[in-house]
């Protein structure tokens, strides 16, 4: 069985959360990713995970990297069919994005059934394209215009939500149990323009302030030399902070945190809304149909999160947050009626929903190919 999406965790933790319903079943799961170095990071803490790099490429219309890219693509499906061919494999599962797309071409080719796990508000590209040969679409939001699309939540592994008691996760992460903890993560890529954010806004006696008696979680990514500034600016302020680049288990952060700061990607919205955290999205600001502030705006609808700009420039940014990031540190009860709203709106988890799919469709047999 192929599970297809890369490029980010945000599209390889999904299929995870899949083949972790599926552990008793005999599916052997491959897990078709791209050949980003974080997709091999993420691939190589899952368990018995048996991964394949394509050479698959985001879309570039551009008239000098369109051919690289159709170049890309048509490598990237001959890998799947040979990874099907060489597997037996009886179906894919592509939760969308540049690696989905050649996955889902390939099942086509072979006749096979293939499924598209739809994880953002507004379905990309290559998910319209995909929805199109699938036999089955799953949405982790209402109202994506995909048609006969079923809505079951984003697939999220169990490490990937809030298990243990907060004291238990913050002792775990080296920190104060008893004191609030504010998690800053931008996924499993980073994004160097919230880590500057959170280097100004340190340098602001207000914040300063605010944050006396809070510990911190900060993932930085893992882009040379971020881990190093971000840990630099918190040490003078004597802030008890975890400061890394990649937790594989965010479930213990989530556990561990009070509020949040953090992008507005599929994953990350779902796993503050799964722990009940109240949260301060600020989304990628760089993507033409905004997709992040769609993906964030049920938490707000709810009275559950706050959305912020990132402006790129961190004085900008910080110029947007300081007066409500500062609130929320010290307003406990502003936290516990946003963390009430969380959780009487809890949205399903959609791995069960995928995993039953995938089961019905491997016990169909062989489909009969065409002469």
């Amino acid at each position: 069985m192929l599970f297809a999406g890369g490029g980010s965790g945000g599209h390889i933790y999904p299929n995870a959360a899949v083949v972790e319903r599926l552990a008793r079943s005999r599916i052997a799961p491959v897990y078709v990713v791209s050949r980003r170095p974080i997709d091999a990071t993420v691939c190589a803490a899952l368990p018995a995970a048996d991964w394949l790099p394509t050479s698959a490429e985001p879309l570039a219309l551009r008239p000098d990297r369109l051919y690289r890219w159709y170049r890309a693509h048509q490598a990237a499906v001959a890998e799947c069919l040979d990874a099907i061919d060489r597997t037996q494999a009886r179906a894919v599962v592509s939760t969308g994005g540049f690696v989905g797309g050649p996955a889902v071409e390939a099942a086509a080719q072979r006749e096979l059934p293939a499924c598209l796990v739809n994880l953002d508000a507004v379905p990309g590209k290559a998910n319209r394209w995909s929805a199109r040969k699938v036999e089955a679409i799953f949405t982790a939001y209402d109202d994506t215009g995909l048609p006969r699309a079923r809505h079951v939540g984003v697939p999220l592994r169990q490490a990937s939500q809030a298990s243990l008691k907060p004291a238990a996760a913050r002792h775990r992460l080296g920190l104060q149990p008893d004191r609030p903890t504010l998690l800053v993560t931008a996924g499993s890529q980073g994004a160097s323009t919230i880590n500057s954010a959170m280097v100004e806004l340190v340098s602001r006696t207000v914040a300063k302030r605010a944050l006396q008696g809070w510990d911190l979680v900060h993932l930085t990514g893992s882009a040379p030399g971020e881990l190093e500034r971000v840990a630099a600016a918190y040490r003078p302020l004597g802030i008890n902070a975890y400061v890394e680049p990649f937790l594989p288990d965010m479930g213990l952060a989530w556990s561990a945190a009070t509020l949040a700061i953090c992008r507005a990607g599929a994953g990350t919205v779902a796993e503050a809304w799964a722990s009940h955290t109240p949260a301060i999205f600020l989304p990628y600001p760089h993507h033409r149909d905004q997709h992040q502030r769609h993906n964030a705006e049920p938490l707000v609808r709810v009275g559950g999160a706050l959305l912020a700009d990132d402006h790129v420039d961190p004085v900008a940014t910080v110029g947007g947050l300081l007066g409500r990031i500062a609130e929320l540190l010290s307003n406990q009860a502003r936290r516990d009626a946003m963390q009430a709203c969380l959780k009487r709106t809890r949205p399903p988890d959609g791995a069960a929903a995928v995993a039953e799919w995938v089961l019905a469709v491997a016990g169909r047999g062989p489909t009969p190919r065409s002469a």
